[in-house]
């Protein structure tokens, strides 16, 4: 039976046209139709990227490349989340990296934490409701189970110790999920399992959640916690809640309403005097169950959305959150034209011009290609971002050998010289683009500097990294002591030279 909030002479519009805009693989467009065609409602809600090039048989690459050229022709809506790191709830979900906030604090768990582009937040993809309408796109209609597990939780994490999902583990372990109205008491009794026990509402509006552990049972007379929901606080009736830190995974974190009871019967009471209905949970998770890690499937990270070219060419105006965001670990490459001024003056402007943009060409196809982004050009240099240091390499590699090529057909030859560096920076708005900001964006140039023509120079920490010493064996590599300007200490940097024709 055909799917009535299905618009098929749209789908078919927008299929035609996202064909037309890239040179795709065989099958590629038709598996996205049986996706969206056959799909049930929840599977096109959120998708990655990269669990669907899983599923699907296709590449990483061109699975972005898809979704992106899709999202770009209103086909899908991209959606960015800030993750908590502790319990993987989404803190935030926004349709532009410029709303998410560098810092936050978790509804759910009370970890504060600093968002980074590595790991905290995550790009999916949601059929866009003119194409096809689902339940996800109305927030206020789905049951209240499938309003905090599937909305506020990414699909697919598992839990850490046991392998349980952990939707299924915190919807197993539920004691009560419904709707609570103003001026309601609601109650539950059960028998509390040693673990924790939490109560919390409704997750996007900052309620302040308590906490209990949950001890070894001592005698068998029933605890009751009573509670009234006021202004997004659970505040304690008959007991006294207080501060309690927490150690995992490295990370601390505070929870500030915390006290403890004992396995055996217990009753919750709850009454709202919030002003609107709003949903009530109550979870008992087993010790044994309790997360200490989560296990993320596949997922497209800001960070990686950001070293792909496509993105950058279609979402060029895409601006980053006016709070400087974190990236943990990145890779740069610079490069420069060696002599570019005399070039000037030998064959004149025009000529220079023409050879140099086509060189910028040449250099941004072959970031792409290696799964880099240019990030933008600076006089005769360029400057570009890689999710590895092996990728940055490879791309190094690869602009060395095509300006060799590319100067076999030209009397005036073409020197370039490359530097590639790694670390922490920032992710800033400038000049209206996305760009970054830090010391290693700094290291990676001046590194660059040092390089002489036809050479690229890399530090220890590039050439240390897996694959990287086995992809340039067969150059000649030398090792030397650098000083850096604004660097307080030298480094090692290896000078990597062409094989000469």
């Amino acid at each position: 039976m055909p799917d009535a909030h299905l618009n098929d002479q749209l789908l078919d519009d927008k299929l035609a046209e996202l064909e037309k805009v890239h040179a795709w693989s065989p099958r590629v467009i038709s598996k996205l139709e049986a996706l969206i065609r056959a799909s049930d409602e929840y599977s096109l809600f959120r998708i990655s990227p990269l669990q669907f090039a899983q599923e699907r048989g296709l590449t990483e690459n061109e699975a972005m490349d898809l979704f992106l050229y899709a999202a770009k022709i209103g086909l899908f809506e991209m959606d960015w989340h800030l993750i908590c790191p502790v319990c993987a709830h989404v803190v935030e979900s926004v349709s532009s990296l410029n709303h998410v906030h560098s810092r936050f604090l978790c509804n759910t768990c009370f970890a504060e934490s600093t968002a980074t582009m590595d790991d905290s937040i995550q790009v999916t993809f949601t059929i866009s409701p003119s194409v096809r309408d689902i339940v996800f796109h109305h927030p206020g209609s789905l049951t209240s189970l499938d309003l905090t597990i599937k909305n506020h939780w990414p699909r697919g994490i598992i839990s850490d110790p046991g392998g349980f999902h952990l939707d299924e583990l915190w919807t197993s372990y539920t004691r009560l999920f419904e709707f609570i109205q103003p001026g309601e008491t609601r109650s539950v009794e059960f028998e509390a399992e040693y673990g924790t026990l939490h109560l919390l509402s409704d997750l996007h509006v900052g309620t302040v959640a308590p906490f209990f552990l949950v001890g070894e049972p001592i005698g068998n007379e029933l605890q009751t916690l009573e509670f009234r929901l006021s202004a997004g606080k659970f505040n304690p009736v008959n007991r006294k809640l207080a501060p309690v830190t927490f150690k995992l995974n490295e990370r601390s974190f505070t929870i500030n309403e915390s006290g403890e009871v004992n396995a055996g019967p217990v009753r919750i009471l709850v009454t709202s005097e919030m002003e609107g209905p709003g949903p009530l949970w109550i979870v008992n998770l087993p010790m044994d169950k309790t997360p200490q890690q989560l296990v993320f499937p596949p997922f497209l990270s800001g960070k990686r959305l950001l070293t792909n070219q496509t993105f950058r060419d279609l979402f060029r105006f895409e601006n980053a959150a006016t709070e400087a965001l974190d990236v943990k670990d990145i890779t740069f490459l610079f490069t420069d034209l060696k002599g570019s001024t005399e070039l000037y003056d030998q064959i004149g402007d025009p000529q220079a011009y023409f050879l140099v943009r086509q060189h910028f060409e040449m250099l941004e196809s072959v970031v792409a290609l290696c799964s880099g982004a240019l990030v933008k050009t600076i006089g005769d240099a360029v400057m570009a971002s890689f999710m590895t240091p092996l990728d940055a390499t490879r791309a190094a590699v690869a602009m060395l050998n095509q300006i060799q090529e590319f100067n076999r057909g030209i009397s005036a030859k073409l020197i370039l010289k490359i530097g590639i560096h790694k670390g922490h920076s920032i992710v800033v708005t400038l000049n209206d683009r996305i760009d970054y900001f830090g010391q290693t964006v700094n290291i990676a140039s001046r590194v660059q500097g040092l390089a002489d023509g036809s050479e690229m120079c890399l530090t220890e920490d590039v050439y240390d990294f897996p694959g990287v010493g086995d992809l340039l064996h067969a150059l000649r590599v030398s090792a030397e002591q650098a000083a850096l300007k604004g660097v307080s200490e030298t480094m090692k940097v290896y000078r990597v030279a062409m094989q000469e024709e």
